[in-house]
């Protein structure tokens, strides 16, 4: 998959992170990728355009996804997709704290899992950008639409705040102190990040700690898996091997000899990585932010 990213517009930064396109390109004779989805620490909306039909297919039990989905915080091991055909993709890249303010459901109801598009954004919307002659066609509408619920929309700034915090500490965050900085009890605090983030504050915390060591890995093939667990605050290396392989689906150390890794200029260790693509023939795998 070719990737390539876009800014949103300036009034929609506090809302989307970023857009994205994927080129899904044909593979040779007995070649197929497949792409395994991880915890980012994010939620987005994907869309398949130009196509009459779903190409994304669950590869455990072949079941088609839809066309366009949106799809919520992943706190468990990561599941397996892939194409039977090329196709180009649209991505919506979520800041973690906008998903009720957006979308009027708790984000819990769509943790380790996705639901159809048309579920939660308009039939009319949906079928303007799977119908669009062009990828900034569809930016537009999308951008049209969500600039008109930011205004119906105030502002989490408490929770906001602990996201950049959480993102800032090294180790893993101090939930209680989080909660007392921002002015909550540690219950409230945990109640209301848990509704609008999707998974609580911890879990996110172990999240951004595994996504730190992803980037870590990218930036260097001679980096220390000892050193690195300890940098991030792990009890020992076996601790950072469970989580890891709770994440990825393979060990640190498997996941370096067997990985090829994306050239790009885009180092910002807050941008997390979702996408693993594994060429089955080569045994490699490329993954994206």
């Amino acid at each position: 998959m070719q990737v390539n990213y876009i800014q949103p517009r300036k009034e929609l930064r506090g809302v989307i992170s970023r857009f994205w396109i994927g080129e899904v390109l044909s593979m040779g004779h007995n070649e197929q990728s497949f792409y395994r989805i991880i915890a980012s620490g994010n939620t987005g909306l994907i869309i398949q355009l130009f196509q009459n039909q779903s190409l994304l297919l669950n590869s455990a039990d072949h079941r088609v996804l839809p066309k366009a989905f949106i799809y919520g915080q992943k706190s468990d091991s990561p599941c397996l997709n892939h194409f039977t055909a090329e196709a180009t993709l649209l991505g919506v890249d979520f800041h973690p704290t906008v998903f009720k303010k957006v979308f009027g459901v708790n984000a819990t109801e769509l943790t380790n899992t996705l639901v159809d598009a048309v579920a939660l954004l308009p039939y009319s919307l949906i079928r303007q950008m799977q119908d669009s002659e062009s990828i900034h066609e569809a930016i537009s509408l999308i951008e049209h639409y969500l600039l008109g619920k930011v205004k119906e929309s105030s502002t989490e700034a408490a929770l906001d705040y602990a996201i950049t915090q959480i993102r800032q500490t090294t180790y893993l965050v101090d939930t209680a102190v989080l909660a007392s900085k921002i002015g909550m009890s540690q219950r409230t605090f945990q109640r209301h990040f848990k509704e609008q983030v999707g998974i609580d504050a911890y879990t996110y915390s172990r999240i951004v700690r595994f996504q730190k060591a992803l980037h870590s890995m990218q930036q260097g093939r001679e980096i220390s898996l000892t050193q690195l667990a300890y940098d991030l605050g792990y009890a020992d290396q076996s601790h950072f091997g469970r989580e890891f392989k709770l994440f990825v689906g393979e060990s640190p150390l498997g996941f370096i000899k067997h990985s090829k890794y994306l050239e790009t200029s885009n180092t910002d260790i807050h941008t997390p990585f979702r996408i693993i693509e594994i060429n089955l023939r080569s045994a490699t795998t490329i993954y994206y932010e």
